[in-house]
């Protein structure tokens, strides 16, 4: 089986069962670093609290959590991330576009995917928050932080797994596994109920609960044995 047709077998089985690999992710606790939860969930509250792309990124909490989260999150990769003051600045500059994307549902039927995916590819490809050109994993990472029902966190661990890119592939071709990663995350999140699974724990937006039912796949299935570290 070639690595599109794995795919296709893998989302509609990801899809099929969705709820069991949601059930293998909260039971495996695959997350357990201190400061991957505690800083994601203050920083999705106070993104809730304050309505808004534009008053988070001017409140000093907000913008100081998200830089711990992605620090957290990135793991030996967050010593790659920029000093905290100009890491506000670039996310900062850009906030025209990020207010464009703000409404989005990734789940919603009406979503232009193409039109979507460029904008958010332009946003990847252009924000400088690491200093290094591999800005795929940190900046989908920071993205879920501000576009939580729009963009799904992307890592080599079990995004890369899942969708069998080698790592030459995922490091030089970011472009087109984003645009590929992108269109299958809407195939799932227009087929699966993903609201309802919003709540308690890790699950904390649409994008949060398909990551984590694709992470519950990796670990189910066996996918894991022998790969890369985390990040």
């Amino acid at each position: 089986m070639d690595r599109n047709a794995r795919v296709r077998s893998r989302v509609a089985e990801l899809i099929a069962r969705f709820e069991h690999y949601i059930d293998v992710f909260d039971s495996a606790k695959p997350f357990r670093k201190w400061g991957q939860y505690e800083f994601h969930i203050k920083t999705i509250r106070l993104l809730r609290e304050l309505g808004s792309i534009e008053h988070a990124l001017g409140n000093p909490e907000f913008m100081r959590n998200l830089w711990e989260t992605l620090k957290a999150w990135l793991g030996a990769r967050g010593s790659r991330l920029e000093p905290y003051e100009e890491f506000c600045s670039v996310v900062r500059g850009k906030l025209d576009e990020l207010r464009r994307l703000e409404a989005l549902l990734i789940d919603d039927p009406e979503l232009d995917v193409s039109t979507t995916a460029d904008a958010l590819w332009a946003l990847i490809d252009t924000l400088g928050i690491v200093n290094n050109d591999a800005r795929l994993v940190s900046c989908t990472k920071m993205l879920h932080h501000l576009l939580p029902n729009l963009v799904v966190p992307i890592d080599r661990r079990f995004t890369q797994t899942f969708f069998g890119w080698h790592n030459p592939e995922f490091q030089y071709q970011q472009r087109r596994v984003f645009h590929e990663a992108f269109r299958q995350f809407v195939v799932i999140a227009r087929s699966v109920p993903l609201g309802r699974y919003v709540g308690s724990g890790w699950h904390t937006s649409r994008t949060k609960v398909l990551d984590n039912a694709l992470v519950g796949y990796c670990l189910a299935e066996g996918l894991l044995a022998g790969i890369w570290g985390e990040g």
